[in-house]
């Protein structure tokens, strides 16, 4: 079964793009800097995901008092998550609480606790994505001297909207490489199957999109083709890339299966995850000049406890004004991510596992609770299933976790919102803390191109040659133009450094998906409270079993 986010997240998500960024006839989400059709439809995406196996679950011999609403396989309940899209194709996840029979959330603590990242065992039945890939050395890139002679090449675009500037775009890379574009616009719940059509008809496409949350199904369903062979060192994001264009060494990574890479584009692809706040709030707290949040980072010491203890400071829960928006489930894995960790992991033999005994993971879910569980936190509970700006922009949330794309709807916001004085300048965007020191940062939609299974060779070099063309386009128009210098310096600073983490999300089979699980989690242990041991035990085997069904294709 075919599980999605949604269409409109997906479409949401896709057009960061700068291309649908600058658009000027749809209706401009500036959230996320992307432009989303006013007729875009709101959908309702399902995930069910088996109840946990509480039977001691990592074998370790422990007996555990558990939390009946998160671990009692006698119920015969499942865990269902509801992924809404609201009008601007933002996911709002709802999650049905697995075990309707208690009322209140508990924190009952475990008999014999096992330590928080225990050595686990592999459960991988056999199944593998590979090891990392390893881009072979080179001193030419791939689309050096590249003329195409006016041939036609297809192009699979991911979505309907279409506007001049994606017109634009595409007559200057026509013009630039001699060649034409057949471009089909294919909605994004049939993208699989149209390549699989097209392939199936002799006619396969060889410029085609890839997210990450078709991650590893666009692989396993043959739609693909190893882009290894063509791309070399000197085709890799570098200092002289945002004149020149390059690929993301940690795009390939993260996208890679099996030793080879499916998927290349340039950093300017994707979009950083940061958190806003609200600057003349911080002042008035004595949170400015070294205090300040932007100058922490700058200082080094910028932390998640930091800036829970500035919220926890400022804010005044009895008169509706929280620190943050709700975070968990809507911005939790960005959260989780910050911590250099996620649901599964890459083994050095190349076994893709389930990596809920992380002790990153665990510190993760352990602050990510202090934020939004319990009679010290500083999430707004109001807009626990809403993405929180119109909270934040009115001042009854003093920060927010977001994209740097969040400028788009910024400057028209703050300019009358009264909780910022009406100015810009009382806008404040500081990078998520990172987990150690030159920890990675966190990135949500990672997108990229690849070439479609029986794709001619230049079929595969016309790809490349675009996603490089496109890794230069997006660097001159991914943000704002009236976004002030330095925070496009500090979120091209966040792009530029190619040490970015996205999350493992997709893997979506018949047994459910990573996605659903990681919301069902955080809904149980930031929202509910519930004992994170417990918990993240309680689904090793739902998320192995997620990742085995998926890589069987």
């Amino acid at each position: 079964m075919r599980l999605k986010r949604s269409l409109a997240i997906v479409l949401a998500l896709l057009m960061v793009l700068p291309l649908a960024a600058c658009s000027k006839a749809a209706e401009t989400d500036k959230d996320q800097g992307t432009a989303a059709t006013t007729t875009k439809p709101t959908t309702v995406t399902t995930t069910t995901v088996e109840a946990p196996d509480n039977t001691d679950p990592t074998g370790d011999g422990s007996t555990d008092e558990t939390d009946p609403v998160v671990t009692d396989p006698s119920s015969g309940e499942v865990v269902t998550t509801t992924t809404v899209t609201d009008g601007n194709g933002d996911p709002v996840t709802q999650a049905t609480k697995p075990g309707e029979t208690t009322a209140k959330p508990t924190t009952t603590r475990t008999k014999k606790a096992t330590k928080p990242g225990q050595t686990q065992s592999g459960n991988s039945q056999g199944n593998t994505i590979g090891k990392l890939v390893e881009i072979k050395e080179g001193t030419t890139p791939v689309e050096k001297g590249l003329n195409f002679g006016g041939k036609e090449y297809r192009f699979a675009y991911y979505g309907s909207s279409w506007d001049q500037d994606h017109t634009d775009w595409h007559n200057d890379f026509q013009k630039q490489y001699n060649v034409k574009l057949k471009i089909d616009a294919v909605p994004t719940t049939e993208y699989v199957a149209s390549l699989s059509a097209a392939l199936a008809a002799k006619k396969p496409y060889d410029i085609v999109f890839f997210y990450n949350f078709d991650y590893p199904e666009q692989i396993t369903a043959n739609v693909m083709q190893p882009l290894d062979d063509y791309i070399t060192t000197a085709d890799m994001w570098g200092k002289t890339s945002a004149t020149t264009g390059g690929f993301s060494t940690s795009l390939a990574q993260a996208m890679s299966m099996n030793g080879h890479v499916y998927c290349v584009a340039g950093n300017y692809l994707q979009t950083p995850t940061v958190v806003w706040y609200n600057k003349k709030e911080f002042a008035k707290a004595g949170y400015t000049g070294a205090k300040d949040p932007m100058a922490m980072y700058n200082a080094g010491t910028w932390s998640w406890q930091k800036l829970y203890d500035m919220l926890y400071a400022m804010q005044k829960p009895d008169k509706g004004i929280y620190g943050i928006n709700s975070i968990a489930p809507y911005y939790d894995h960005q959260f989780i991510n910050s911590f250099n960790t996620d649901f599964a992991k890459l083994t050095a033999d190349g076994r893709l596992v389930e990596n809920l005994s992380d002790p990153n993971l665990y510190v993760a879910y352990e602050m990510l609770q202090k934020f939004c569980y319990g009679e010290h936190k500083v999430a707004n509970p109001k807009d626990i299933f809403e993405s929180g700006r119109d909270q934040f922009f009115n001042g009854t949330t003093l920060s927010m976790i977001s994209t740097a794309g969040l400028y788009w709807t910024a400057v028209t916001e703050v300019p009358k919102a009264s909780a910022f004085d009406k100015s810009m300048s009382n806008l404040g965007m500081v990078p998520l803390p990172t987990y150690g020191k030159n920890g990675p940062h966190s990135i949500w939609d990672w997108m990229g191109y690849g070439a479609g299974a029986g794709a001619s060779k230049e079929g595969v070099l016309c790809a490349l040659a675009f996603a490089k063309h496109d890794s230069i386009h997006n660097q001159k128009q991914a943000y704002h133009p009236n976004m002030p210098a330095d925070m496009k310096k500090l979120s091209c600073g966040i792009l530029d450094s190619d040490n970015l983490i996205g999350p493992k999300n997709g893997f979506s089979s018949s047994a459910g998906s990573l996605g659903g699980v990681s919301t069902t989690i955080s809904q149980a242990i930031a929202i509910n409270g519930q004992n994170i041991t417990v918990v993240l035990k309680g689904y090793k085997k739902v998320a192995q079993t997620i990742i085995d069904t998926a890589l069987k294709g």
